[in-house]
């Protein structure tokens, strides 16, 4: 049974709220971090300011800064604490899209156990540093995206407390509006706790390397601690945000190469028809409009490439995932890149956005001369990754973009 519990959120004072949260700090450019910096305001990315200078080692000192940074913002009486709470999240685009969820802690167990489900492998680097990050600093800032079948039950409860004003509420940089309810109320935490833990399946969609880093971050905790009750200890929880199925949004991952491994266009093609149908479709753009078709871009001119019937399914799950299917018949024995380190060289990934406006993107990037061919994908679905994850079975990397996309700094948890 899942464990899902509030926790005493931080987060900026009211004043300094439309300021303070940003995106993930990869999402901007080196002189938009600068910009950010020279507004000499309270911010996020002030906080972390020591993580950008590079030359500066090692990088435990670098976290270190960042505590301290923290610190200072706490002793100025910048940072208020909740009580013990859930918030509900209310995520609204420019063009209308929605996304709401409900932030609360799960316990680090309930990753171990299965009882939230991993369909993805996890980025060991990325997993290391963030690990690092946590044992010095102590804060989680993002919550981790974890989904579940639509429950009308979660909805209606969520849908009351939005009834009532929002305790924050900014427009970002991109014109997004993001809304937070606080939920103290003991009853209302009882309820929320109860319908939480009955949901029969969390799956995890966002912020992979974040839960396993924090797993580890746990184990050093209990490696170190001579009591054996973790269950009010924050170091064993991880920040969540749970929302439905329908309240995300799967984006594809196209794939971009640099070369055709010596082959002829000839040779290319002749190899790929041994488990595709190939349909030219001329210099239109093509997106594939369903699962098991895929977009090819080479030499100005785009193909339908078509899982030929006998090879769908098969292994069963995994079967389903396109980026699978192509990882096994294209990219390692057309492409022969078999190992991380020849894939990290050879092959760019690009987010796409579940209609034309990614393939003219993948073109644009293979026009540019950078890359000698494109492989545009039909989104995986929810159903699908919930199958994967239901077999325990992993995707291959970077075969999903899921939104929301959350701003870090925003609610904040200080495991210390």
């Amino acid at each position: 049974m899942l464990n899902f519990k509030p926790f005493k959120g931080i987060h900026i004072k009211e004043e300094c709220m439309n300021n303070f949260p940003m995106y993930s700090p990869e999402k901007y450019t080196e002189e938009q971090i600068k910009s950010k910096l020279r507004e000499k305001i309270p911010s996020y990315v002030d906080i972390i300011k020591p993580t950008f200078f590079k030359g500066e080692s090692p990088l435990e000192n670098r976290f270190k800064k960042v505590r301290k940074r923290y610190e200072e913002y706490v002793n100025d009486n910048l940072f208020e604490t909740d009580p013990a709470s859930i918030y509900i999240y209310e995520q609204k685009k420019r063009n209308g899209e929605t996304f709401k969820g409900i932030i609360g802690l799960i316990s680090v167990d309930d990753f171990k156990e299965n009882n939230v489900k991993v369909p993805e492998s996890t980025n060991e680097q990325k997993q290391k540093v963030f690990t690092q990050f946590l044992d010095i600093t102590y804060l989680q800032t993002n919550p981790v995206l974890l989904t579940y079948e639509f429950n009308s039950k979660m909805e209606i409860m969520m849908d009351l407390e939005m009834k009532s004003k929002p305790f924050i509420q900014i427009i970002d940089e991109l014109e997004i509006t993001h809304r937070v309810w606080k939920v103290g109320n003991r009853l209302k935490l009882a309820q929320f706790k109860d319908a939480v833990e009955n949901i029969p399946s969390l799956y995890l969609a966002d912020g992979h390397y974040r839960v396993a880093g924090a797993i580890e971050h746990s184990d050093k905790i209990k490696g170190k601690s001579k009591s054996k009750d973790f269950l009010f200890d924050q170091n064993h929880h991880v920040m969540s945000l749970l929302a439905s199925s329908q309240s995300i949004k799967i984006y594809e991952y196209n794939r971009l190469i640099r070369s055709l491994n010596g082959l002829s266009k000839e040779e290319l093609f002749s190899q790929l028809e041994e488990h595709f149908t190939i349909n030219k479709k001329g210099e239109q753009p093509y997106f594939p409009s369903h699962k098991h078709h895929i977009s090819m871009y080479l030499d100005g001119q785009f193909y339908g490439l078509y899982i030929k019937h006998e090879f769908r399914g098969t292994p069963e799950g995994l079967g389903n995932i396109d980026t699978y299917l192509f990882n096994k018949f294209i990219l390692e024995p057309v492409f022969k890149i078999t190992d991380f380190k020849e894939e990290k060289k050879q092959v760019s990934y690009l987010k796409g956005t579940n209609d034309i406006r990614g393939i003219i993107d993948m073109k644009v990037a293979v026009d540019n001369g950078d890359y000698k061919i494109g492989f545009g994908f039909y989104p995986v679905t929810f159903t699908d990754l919930q199958l994967i994850s239901d077999m325990g079975l992993k995707i291959p990397a970077k075969s999903t973009y899921i939104e929301p996309k959350l701003l870090l700094g925003m609610i904040m948890l200080d495991m210390k």
